[in-house]
């Protein structure tokens, strides 16, 4: 056959294999909507999401744009957006609700409304805790005091706060009828006072002395009722602080450093350390020389602590510990001008955001449902922000009890947040390599009937977790 004849019979053959391949490659894609077969999602117990058919696509089906992922991302979405529509209708005037998927918006109610954030104000100083102070970070707590001469310090030593909101006694660390959220990432005040033994003191001839200067003295932030103040859940502000400044008998000191030193004093003695003086409070002589110390466990530890217990003093002393590293002060107000000029530095819109305290307990903070959604989608579900929430039906956190439906236990993390009239739930689900972030602020009379909602939350997110992996869509062997 001549030369020419030849080239011309492949280029035909090419032209009549091309559609070919070209259709063979994209059956696979096309399984998963042929028919247009409705989607059901595993549903959670007393909720109904309806079975989703797909909507038309944007995109052609044979694109040469589509990949696996994308076909199964736009499924996902599709289908979570379906299902989220009941949730989102029930929002009121007064809440709002945003979900994103792999660090953009799908879909909102309310958006930009201000709301009261509860305790979901704590993954704002959570987020600008890890940025600014680093993964690294520890809180040292020092003893200080003259040098000992044959075991014995002559005058005062001092106990300095380095501002560990989780330097505990050990009977601090378990679960008691009035005390159902230990802390669970502590440092132990016990080893030390057995530091300070180690080290060769036997005899102290001065006073056990509590030192907090690194923080300014303000014991609540304002706002705060006072039913919280006189409750473990507002316990005093300071530097130093030991078992949350409660008594074994449940009795909270109004003064931190002082509680503290009182601790530290009865272990010396119970390690057989004499103590001449009263307990007292003191900044430390530039004289001293340190006696001991002890480190926490590094910031993402504290997060946890802070997240998934939902600790308020933790946030507290977080925002001091902030306002002190960047702008020199350990102090509640330079700690929230550095959080909201972090978050401006992040491009995260503050219009309708008031920030007051770090915990939430204050009913004058607001936030919207975009700018926390902003601050989640941020960070990931696996960095020490995410990974310090909460996990759906942990024992010990503020999930304790809840989502507990196959799919979503143990997967789902969140941060609660709870105030009278107020009832809100923003964290991270995974599904099928996508990462959903949400928001959903409840203030006013929907509070009271979180649960349902909470309950379609969790159906929509198990809806999209049902839908098909990019892997079940790729080419299948014949």
């Amino acid at each position: 056959m001549p030369a020419q004849a030849r080239r011309s019979l492949l280029t035909l053959t090419a032209v009549m294999v091309a559609p070919a391949l070209v259709f063979g490659g994209v059956a696979w894609a096309a399984h998963a909507l042929e028919d247009d077969v409705p989607v059901t999602p595993t549903t959670v117990p007393g909720v109904s999401v309806p079975a989703v058919n797909p909507t038309p696509l944007a995109t052609p089906l044979l694109s040469v744009r589509r990949t696996p992922g994308s076909l199964a991302l736009e499924q996902r979405q599709r289908v979570l957006t379906a299902a989220l529509n009941d949730l989102a209708v029930s929002v009121d005037a007064e809440s709002c609700m945003a979900v994103g998927v792999n660090g953009r918006l799908l879909t909102g109610t309310n958006t930009s409304n201000s709301v009261i954030p509860a305790s979901n104000l704590k993954v704002v100083v959570a987020e600008v805790a890890l940025d600014v102070l680093g993964p690294t970070a520890v809180f040292t707590t020092q003893v200080t005091g003259p040098p000992p001469l044959n075991g014995v310090v002559q005058g005062d030593i001092h106990l300095v706060g380095g501002g560990d909101p989780v330097l505990s006694e050990q009977w601090y660390t378990r679960p008691t009828p009035n005390h159902k959220r230990p802390p669970i990432n502590t440092t132990s005040i016990e080893a030390l006072a057995d530091a300070v033994v180690a080290n060769g003191v036997q005899a102290i001839t001065g006073s056990v002395l509590g030192d907090d200067s690194r923080y300014d003295d303000e014991r609540h932030p304002p706002g705060w009722a006072e039913s919280i103040i006189a409750t473990p859940d507002g316990t005093a502000v300071g530097a130093l602080v030991v078992n949350d400044s409660t008594t074994a008998a449940g009795a909270l000191s109004p003064d931190p450093a002082l509680s503290a030193a009182a601790v530290f004093e009865r272990l010396l003695r119970a390690r057989g350390v004499t103590v001449g003086g009263d307990v007292g409070v003191g900044v430390a002589a530039a004289t001293d020389v340190p006696l001991a110390s002890v480190n926490s466990q590094p910031l993402p530890a504290i997060l946890n602590e802070m997240l998934a217990t939902s600790d308020n003093l933790t946030a507290e002393m977080m925002v001091k510990e902030i306002g002190r590293a960047v702008g020199g002060a350990g102090t509640r107000s330079a700690g929230l001008s550095a959080i909201s000029q972090k978050l401006v530095s992040w491009g995260i819109p503050l219009e309708g955001v008031n920030l007051v305290d770090g915990s939430g307990l204050s009913r004058e903070n607001r936030v919207t449902c975009t700018s926390l959604l902003a601050v989640l989608q941020r960070g990931h579900a696996d960095d020490p922000v995410g990974a310090g929430m909460a996990r759906a039906g942990q024992d010990g956190s503020t999930l304790d009890g809840r989502f507990e439906e196959p799919g979503l236990v143990g997967v789902l993390q969140a941060k609660t947040g709870s105030l009278r009239g107020v009832k809100a739930l923003c964290g991270y689900f995974p599904a099928g390599g996508d990462e959903i972030a949400f928001v959903l602020v409840l203030n006013g009379p929907s509070a009271t009937a979180f649960e349902s909602r909470w309950d379609r939350l969790g159906a929509a997110l198990l809806a999209a977790a049902g839908t098909p992996s990019a892997d079940s869509l790729g080419p299948r062997a014949s």
